[in-house]
C-alpha cells in the first residue's frame, strides 16, 4: 500500500466553529493514524469508523478504513479483506474523485488482486477526466514505473511538468526516472528544477551533487537507493499510509 507522511490550536478552533462534525471526524482520523502507526490496527479501524459516523461525507474516513482492510488483506490473503478495502476506496472516490492517495491505493489494490489491466484503465480514465491536473499523470507514471515501463513513466511525468511547472513531486520523480534510464544530464536538470522550487530536499541535493561532479568516463557507481527512495513518484518517502488533516497532528 501507499500512503504518504500538524496541533489543535486556533485553526482547529475555527474548523470546529465552521462545522463540529468535520472537526470531530478529523480528530478521529488523526487518532486512527497514530494507532495505525503503532500497529494497533483494531483501534485504528474503530477510530476511522467513528470518523465516518461523525461525518458521513468525510472522504478520508472511508479511505482510512480501506487502508486498514488493505493492510489486512496483504497480511492474511483473505478475499473478504480485499473486497472490503475496495468497497471503502470506492466510497472515498464517490465523495472525492480526485483523492490522490485513494486513487493510488485503489490502483495498488487492483494490482495486488491480479487486476493490473483494471488498475491501468482506472488511472488512464482519471487522466482523461482531469486533463489540466498533473496528479493523475504522476500516479499513472508511478504505476508504469512499478511495472518497469520507464519510458512511459517518463512521458507521463513530462506531461505533468508541462501542465504544472511548479510541481516539485513531478520534477523529483522525473529526475529519478531519467537517472535510472541513464539520462544523467536530463536527470540533473529535473532535480535542479525540484530544488529551485523546494531547496529542503537533502536526498535530492545529494543526487544533484553526484551527477554534477561525475563525468561519463569516471562516474562512480551510485549508492543504492534506500527502500523509501525506490519509487520515483515519492523518492523522499513522504507519503502517508492514511490521510489526516494537517491542522490536527504534529
Amino acid at each position: 500500500m501507499r500512503g504518504s507522511v500538524y496541533g489543535c490550536g486556533f485553526i482547529g478552533l475555527l474548523v470546529c466553529l465552521a462545522g463540529c462534525n468535520t472537526f470531530t471526524a478529523n480528530s478521529y482520523n488523526a487518532e486512527g493514524v497514530r494507532m495505525l502507526a503503532c500497529s494497533r490496527t483494531e483501534e485504528a479501524l474503530d477510530c476511522f469508523e467513528q470518523a465516518r459516523c461523525a461525518d458521513p461525507n468525510n472522504p478520508d474516513a472511508y479511505y482510512n478504513c480501506g487502508v486498514v482492510y488493505h493492510k489486512r488483506a496483504i497480511e492474511t490473503g483473505r478475499e473478504s479483506d480485499f473486497q472490503m478495502a475496495k468497497y471503502y476506496y470506492d466510497l472515498c472516490l464517490q465523495k472525492s474523485p480526485n483523492h490522490v492517495e485513494c486513487n493510488r491505493s485503489k490502483a495498488t489494490l487492483l494490482c495486488d488482486m491480479g487486476q493490473n489491466d483494471e488498475a491501468f484503465k482506472m488511472m488512464e480514465c482519471w487522466v482523461h477526466r482531469e486533463p489540466s491536473n498533473p496528479e493523475p499523470r504522476i500516479e499513472l507514471a508511478r504505476l508504469y514505473d512499478e511495472h518497469n515501463q520507464l519510458t512511459r513513466a517518463r512521458d507521463c511525468l513530462n506531461d505533468a511538468v508541462a501542465i504544472d511547472d511548479r510541481n516539485v513531486r513531478a520534477y523529483t520523480a522525473l529526475g529519478n526516472v531519467r537517472e535510472r534510464m541513464g539520462d544523467r544530464c536530463e536527470a540533473l536538470s529535473a532535480y535542479e528544477h525540484a530544488l529551485a522550487l523546494n531547496p529542503y530536499q537533502p536526498d535530492i541535493s545529494s543526487r544533484v551533487a553526484a551527477l554534477r561532479y561525475a563525468t561519463p568516463a569516471t562516474t562512480p557507481p551510485s549508492a543504492p537507493l534506500r527502500p523509501e527512495q525506490q519509487n520515483s513518484a515519492d523518492p523522499n518517502g513522504q507519503e502517508r499510509i492514511a490521510t489526516q488533516p494537517e491542522s490536527i497532528v504534529k
